[in-house]
C-alpha cells in the first residue's frame, strides 16, 4: 500500500472526507508515527543474492538492513571432496600398511588402519570451513573470506530497514500499520477537540470519546505485538 492509499483508508474509517477536517491535521503524520513504532516489530527477513567480494557494502548492492542474519555461497559445492593434504595422508597410510602373516603360508592385509584414515579425512573435510563471514554494522558493510575456488556470488538473509510504507508487502503488517495510524489519527483528533468547551452550547464534539478510543486501541495493538513478538518472523 502506498502513503495515499493508507491516508484515504483513515480518512474514510475516521469519516474525514464527509466531515472537514478543522482541525487542520494531516493523517501522514499519523501514519509516519505508527511507522516508526511498527519497524521496531517487522522482523521479517529477506534473501538477496550479490556478486561475491571479500567486502561487500550493503548500500552499494541495495541493502538497507538492521540485521544481518547469515551469508552463504549462493551456488555451494555438492557432495564432499577431499583436500589434497588429506588425501595424500590416506595414501601414506595406505603406503604403509604392514602385512602380516596368520597360520601357514596365509597372509593378509590389516585394512584397519586404511579405513579409518579415509573416515578421518571426511570427517576433516566435513568440518572444515570453507567460508567465513562478518557483518560490520557501523559502516553496514560485510567481509567474506572463502577458500579457492570462490564463488561468484553470494546470498545474504536480513531484515530490511524499511523507508517507506509502500515497501511493506506483509498483509499483516499493513493491517497493524493502519490500525495503529488510525488510533494515532483519533489520538490527535480527539485531543485537539477536547481542548475547549462551549458552555450552553447544544452540540457537542466527540474529543473524549476519541482520545478514549484511541488510548484503548493502542493498548491493545501494543499488547498484542508484545505477546506475538516471538512469533513475528514468520507473519506474511
Amino acid at each position: 500500500m502506498t502513503m495515499s492509499e493508507i491516508v484515504d483508508e483513515i480518512s474514510f474509517l475516521l469519516g474525514l472526507p464527509a466531515v472537514s477536517n478543522v482541525e487542520g491535521l494531516d493523517p501522514q503524520r499519523a501514519v509516519l508515527i505508527a511507522f516508526r513504532e511498527l519497524k521496531r516489530y517487522m522482523k521479517t527477513p529477506i534473501e538477496k543474492t550479490v556478486p561475491f567480494a571479500t567486502r561487500i557494502d550493503l548500500k552499494q548492492v541495495g541493502i538497507d538492513t538492521v540485521r544481518v542474519l547469515y551469508v552463504q555461497a549462493a551456488y555451494p559445492r555438492i557432495g564432499l571432496t577431499m583436500s589434497s593434504i588429506d588425501s595424500g595422508n590416506v595414501f601414506q597410510v595406505a603406503a604403509a600398511v604392514n602385512t602380516y602373516s596368520a597360520i601357514g603360508n596365509t597372509t593378509s592385509i590389516n585394512i584397519d588402519p586404511i579405513m579409518t584414515e579415509m573416515a578421518m579425512a571426511q570427517v576433516r573435510n566435513t568440518l572444515a570451513t570453507d567460508f567465513q563471514w562478518k557483518y560490520d554494522n557501523n559502516n553496514q558493510v560485510v567481509y567474506c573470506a572463502h577458500r579457492d575456488p570462490r564463488p561468484s556470488h553470494v546470498t545474504i538473509r536480513y531484515v530490511p530497514d524499511y523507508k517507506d510504507v509502500s515497501e511493506i508487502q506483509s498483509k499483516t503488517w499493513q493491517d497493524y500499520l493502519v490500525r495503529m495510524a488510525t488510533a494515532n489519527m483519533k489520538l490527535a483528533l480527539g485531543r485537539a477537540r477536547s481542548k475547549y468547551t462551549v458552555e450552553g452550547s447544544n452540540v457537542t464534539l466527540d474529543g473524549e470519546t476519541l482520545l478514549a478510543e484511541a488510548n484503548a486501541e493502542l493498548e491493545a495493538i501494543r499488547s498484542e505485538l508484545e505477546t506475538r513478538k516471538n512469533k513475528l518472523v514468520v507473519l506474511n
